[in-house]
């Protein structure tokens, strides 16, 4: 009797540390955290994904709309509505790269492990249907882990799809400031400006000051990231 009731208490235990561990609901999880799904769940899948086809949507027509929805979400800081419209995406079009790059980006905020992160930007990066600012946003990634000559190689890739890949020219501003490289520092800082990257006020003149005059010492003023 004593062994069963051991064994009891170490399957309660067991299970309240899986529940504790991971208290979110499946839509909250990227890719709905691998996890089985109830015949309910299944049954809400189809006819999602049947409403749809019911529009003359493709499966891939259907994640970019839900897509939208989700960014939108995003850009009002609503990440749990993000979430559930990025999984919904996946669904629909799961060589959808763009997807992984939003899962990435909630992780990301949501203080997830550095490897998740990157995992889901891996992942993002490896599809042919993929946007010029996951490269950006994979290279921000990149250079606040100190990995300045990764995120250089994934910056160029964003210019490589869009010559005009918004702010990829500031955060190659960036690395090559914290590389003490202040010329091409400043000669990307100008381009970031003229391209209406965003950029810390200040930060183009800082660079060219320091490369003009390398032995002045530090500006008045720290140089910051971009924003």
């Amino acid at each position: 009797m004593k062994r069963l009731w051991i064994a009891m208490a170490a399957a309660l235990l067991l299970t309240a540390a899986v529940a504790s561990a991971d208290p979110l609901p499946i839509n909250q999880l990227p890719m709905y955290g691998g996890r089985a799904k109830t015949e309910a769940m299944k049954n809400a899948d189809a006819d999602f994904i049947a409403s749809m086809e019911k529009r003359g949507l493709s499966r891939a027509e259907g994640a970019k709309q839900v897509l939208g929805r989700g960014w939108t979400a995003w850009r009002k800081k609503d990440m749990t509505t993000a979430m559930a419209r990025f999984n919904q995406a996946w669904l629909l079009d799961p060589e959808n790269g763009n997807v992984y790059h939003g899962f990435a980006l909630i992780m990301a905020d949501r203080d997830g492990t550095t490897s998740e992160v990157e995992r889901l930007f891996r992942v993002a990066t490896s599809k042919q249907k993929v946007d010029a600012e996951v490269f950006v946003d994979y290279g921000k990634f990149l250079w606040m882990e100190k990995r300045l000559d990764e995120s250089q190689a994934e910056l160029n890739k964003a210019l490589r799809i869009s010559p005009m890949a918004r702010n990829a020219r500031s955060h190659m501003a960036f690395v090559h400031y914290l590389k003490n490289d202040f010329a091409s520092a400043c000669t990307w800082a100008r381009e970031a400006r003229i391209n209406g990257d965003e950029l810390e006020a200040g930060f183009p003149e800082d660079m060219c000051r320091r490369a003009d005059k390398p032995d002045e010492g530090k500006p008045a003023f720290p140089a910051r990231p971009p924003a």
